[in-house]
Protein backbone atom coordinates (compact mmCIF):
# COMPACT_ATOMS: atom_id res chain seq x y z
CA UNK A 1 0.00 0.00 0.00
CA UNK A 2 0.91 3.45 -0.94
CA UNK A 3 2.56 5.35 2.29
CA UNK A 4 0.55 8.39 1.08
CA UNK A 5 -2.93 6.73 1.89
CA UNK A 6 -2.24 5.20 5.10
CA UNK A 7 -3.26 8.61 6.92
CA UNK A 8 -6.38 8.54 5.55
CA UNK A 9 -6.88 4.89 6.41
CA UNK A 10 -6.05 5.88 10.31
CA UNK A 11 -7.89 8.94 10.20
CA UNK A 12 -10.90 6.61 8.88
CA UNK A 13 -10.35 4.18 11.49
CA UNK A 14 -10.37 6.43 14.15
CA UNK A 15 -13.23 7.76 13.06
CA UNK A 16 -15.21 4.37 12.63
CA UNK A 17 -14.17 4.03 16.81
CA UNK A 18 -15.42 7.29 18.09
CA UNK A 19 -18.91 6.31 15.92
CA UNK A 20 -18.86 3.30 17.95
CA UNK A 21 -18.28 5.06 21.16
CA UNK A 22 -20.95 7.56 20.87
CA UNK A 23 -23.53 4.72 20.13
CA UNK A 24 -24.27 4.15 16.07
CA UNK A 25 -21.94 1.51 14.96
CA UNK A 26 -21.11 1.25 11.06
CA UNK A 27 -21.38 -1.57 8.88
CA UNK A 28 -18.12 -2.99 7.30
CA UNK A 29 -16.54 -0.88 4.92
CA UNK A 30 -18.25 -1.92 1.19
CA UNK A 31 -21.58 -2.32 3.14
CA UNK A 32 -24.46 -0.12 4.32
CA UNK A 33 -26.33 -0.22 7.49
CA UNK A 34 -29.97 0.51 7.66
CA UNK A 35 -31.46 1.90 11.15
CA UNK A 36 -35.19 1.26 10.98
CA UNK A 37 -37.56 2.57 13.87
CA UNK A 38 -41.40 3.02 14.51
CA UNK A 39 -43.44 4.64 17.49
CA UNK A 40 -47.00 3.44 18.06
CA UNK A 41 -49.67 4.96 20.06
CA UNK A 42 -52.62 2.96 21.19
CA UNK A 43 -54.97 5.69 21.82
CA UNK A 44 -55.05 6.75 17.89
CA UNK A 45 -54.16 3.66 16.18
CA UNK A 46 -51.18 5.81 14.53
CA UNK A 47 -47.57 4.90 14.07
CA UNK A 48 -45.14 6.56 13.06
CA UNK A 49 -41.76 4.66 10.65
CA UNK A 50 -38.51 5.61 9.56
CA UNK A 51 -35.36 4.30 8.08
CA UNK A 52 -32.00 5.83 8.15
CA UNK A 53 -29.18 4.56 5.60
CA UNK A 54 -25.73 5.12 6.57
CA UNK A 55 -22.25 3.86 4.90
CA UNK A 56 -19.78 2.93 6.44
CA UNK A 57 -18.24 5.82 7.30
CA UNK A 58 -21.90 7.20 9.24
CA UNK A 59 -22.32 9.34 6.44
CA UNK A 60 -26.02 9.24 5.36
CA UNK A 61 -26.61 8.63 2.31
CA UNK A 62 -30.78 9.27 2.56
CA UNK A 63 -33.50 8.65 4.91
CA UNK A 64 -37.22 8.18 5.35
CA UNK A 65 -40.01 9.51 7.42
CA UNK A 66 -44.08 8.15 7.43
CA UNK A 67 -46.80 7.71 9.40
CA UNK A 68 -49.32 4.87 9.18
CA UNK A 69 -53.17 5.12 10.55
CA UNK A 70 -55.44 1.48 11.73
CA UNK A 71 -52.43 -0.42 13.15
CA UNK A 72 -53.87 -1.84 15.97
CA UNK A 73 -50.72 -3.30 18.02
CA UNK A 74 -46.87 -2.02 18.72
CA UNK A 75 -46.32 -5.59 16.87
CA UNK A 76 -48.14 -3.98 13.84
CA UNK A 77 -46.33 -0.70 13.88
CA UNK A 78 -43.16 -2.70 13.89
CA UNK A 79 -44.03 -4.85 10.82
CA UNK A 80 -45.46 -2.27 8.57
CA UNK A 81 -41.96 -0.14 9.29
CA UNK A 82 -39.84 -3.25 8.14
CA UNK A 83 -42.14 -3.61 4.88
CA UNK A 84 -41.85 -0.15 3.93
CA UNK A 85 -37.92 0.20 4.77
CA UNK A 86 -37.35 -3.18 2.95
CA UNK A 87 -39.33 -2.07 0.04
CA UNK A 88 -37.70 1.02 -0.02
CA UNK A 89 -34.08 -0.08 -0.24
CA UNK A 90 -34.97 -3.29 -2.72
CA UNK A 91 -37.07 -0.12 -5.33
CA UNK A 92 -33.71 2.26 -4.49
CA UNK A 93 -32.00 -0.98 -5.81
CA UNK A 94 -29.49 -0.71 -2.69
CA UNK A 95 -27.08 -4.47 -1.49
CA UNK A 96 -24.94 -5.40 1.21
CA UNK A 97 -27.27 -3.76 4.11
CA UNK A 98 -27.29 -4.12 7.48
CA UNK A 99 -30.56 -4.04 8.87
CA UNK A 100 -30.94 -2.76 12.47
CA UNK A 101 -33.87 -2.32 14.81
CA UNK A 102 -34.52 -2.79 18.64
CA UNK A 103 -37.18 -5.22 17.82
CA UNK A 104 -35.77 -8.55 19.00
CA UNK A 105 -38.97 -10.74 18.60
CA UNK A 106 -38.86 -9.11 14.96
CA UNK A 107 -35.04 -9.65 14.13
CA UNK A 108 -35.71 -13.00 15.63
CA UNK A 109 -38.26 -14.79 13.69
CA UNK A 110 -36.61 -12.81 10.40
CA UNK A 111 -33.09 -14.95 11.61
CA UNK A 112 -34.80 -17.91 12.66
CA UNK A 113 -38.37 -18.26 11.73
CA UNK A 114 -39.02 -21.92 12.84
CA UNK A 115 -38.51 -20.89 16.21
CA UNK A 116 -41.27 -17.80 16.05
CA UNK A 117 -44.50 -19.78 14.76
CA UNK A 118 -46.27 -16.78 16.32
CA UNK A 119 -45.03 -14.24 13.91
CA UNK A 120 -44.84 -16.38 10.71
CA UNK A 121 -47.35 -14.14 8.90
CA UNK A 122 -44.79 -11.21 9.55
CA UNK A 123 -41.01 -13.04 9.20
CA UNK A 124 -42.51 -15.13 5.67
CA UNK A 125 -43.70 -11.33 4.54
CA UNK A 126 -40.53 -9.72 5.55
CA UNK A 127 -38.05 -12.61 4.03
CA UNK A 128 -39.79 -12.01 0.32
CA UNK A 129 -38.62 -8.51 0.81
CA UNK A 130 -35.35 -9.76 1.46
CA UNK A 131 -34.96 -12.14 -0.92
CA UNK A 132 -34.89 -9.68 -3.42
CA UNK A 133 -31.89 -7.96 -1.71
CA UNK A 134 -28.56 -9.00 -2.82
CA UNK A 135 -26.22 -9.72 0.70
CA UNK A 136 -28.70 -8.82 4.23
CA UNK A 137 -28.01 -9.34 7.81
CA UNK A 138 -30.39 -8.41 10.47
CA UNK A 139 -29.56 -7.04 13.70
CA UNK A 140 -30.96 -5.99 17.11
CA UNK A 141 -29.34 -2.86 18.14
CA UNK A 142 -30.63 -1.36 21.42
CA UNK A 143 -32.70 2.06 21.48
CA UNK A 144 -29.75 4.17 22.26
CA UNK A 145 -27.80 2.36 19.13
CA UNK A 146 -30.64 3.64 16.64
CA UNK A 147 -31.68 6.33 18.32
CA UNK A 148 -31.70 8.85 15.16
CA UNK A 149 -34.26 6.63 13.60
CA UNK A 150 -36.05 6.73 17.08
CA UNK A 151 -36.65 10.26 17.29
CA UNK A 152 -37.64 10.59 13.71
CA UNK A 153 -40.24 8.16 13.97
Amino acid sequence: MEKSKLPSLRRKDRYRKKRIIFGWKPPPISWLKCDIASDWNNGNHQSGASWILRNSEGKVLMNGRRSFVGISSKLEASFESWSWALESMKNLHFNAIIFASDDHDMISAINKPSAWPSLKFYSTKLLVWLHDIVDWKVQFHSHKDIMGAKLIA
